[in-house]
This record gives C-alpha cells, structure tokens and sequence, in this order.
C-alpha cells in the first residue's frame, strides 16, 4: 500500500509538471503573440470571416455580425497596449512556475501524510508493537 501512494504521487506529479510545463509555454507564447501585434491582425483576419453554412442554422447572423464588430472593436481599443503585453510574460511565467513548486509541495505532504498513517493503522505493524511489547 505505501508504494502504491509513492507511485501515485509520481504519476500525479508527472502530470502537475507537464501541465505546468505547457501552460508556461502556452502562456510565453501568447504574450509574445501579443506583443507582436501577430495576435491582432489574427483576430482582425478572424473578425471578418463570414459564417460557415452549418452555423448559420444554430447561430442568428445579426448576433453573428454584433459579436465580429465587438471582437473588432476590442482589438482597436486594446491595440495600443499590446506590445506591452511582452513585459506581462516576465512575471507570469515565474509565477506558474512558483504555483507549480506550491503544488509539487502540497503533492509531497499528502503523499508522506498517506505514509505516515498507512504505516500507522496497518494491521501488520500492529502486530510487531504487540509482539515487542509483550517480550
């Protein structure tokens, strides 16, 4: 039982790495899409593509128009902070960098915790107290 929790907490801190890993490089990347200016003209170039046919069935091409020229619109008024978008990756990455260390720590604890009273509530380690107390 007490290396089945080890490998559980490997296999949990497996996946809280990774997903830390992609979201640090998801997150650098963005910001650098945006400070670029490439993210804008993306939205823009996105802004004015017409409708597919098969969503025009579920989507009413009025709310379909409104929600382009709000995305348009949010481009232009955001368009002058962007390129300071490049300073916000100089944080954020430390910063999901930090939760992940918060979080391998929290894994860590939990998984000496689950130790601890595995070791402590086994039947086996039970009987040896036993045993040793009554020699």
């Amino acid at each position: 039982m007490i290396a089945f929790s080890w490998m559980l907490f490997a296999l949990l801190a497996l996946f809280w790495t990774a997903a830390a890993w992609i979201t640090a490089a998801a997150t650098e990347w963005t910001v650098q899409a945006l400070a670029s200016g490439t993210a804008a003209q993306a939205a823009r170039d996105v802004a004015t593509l017409p409708l597919p046919e098969w969503l025009r069935f579920w989507i009413d091409p009025a709310w379909s128009q409104a929600l382009q020229s709000l995305a348009q619109w949010a481009v232009d008024a955001a368009g002058a902070w962007l390129p300071l978008a490049g300073t916000a990756a100089g944080w954020l990455v430390p910063a999901i960098w930090i939760a992940w260390g918060l979080g391998l720590l929290l894994l860590l604890l939990a998984a000496a915790v689950v130790h601890f009273l595995v070791r402590r509530f086994s039947g086996n380690h039970a009987g040896q107290r036993m045993a040793r107390a009554s020699t």
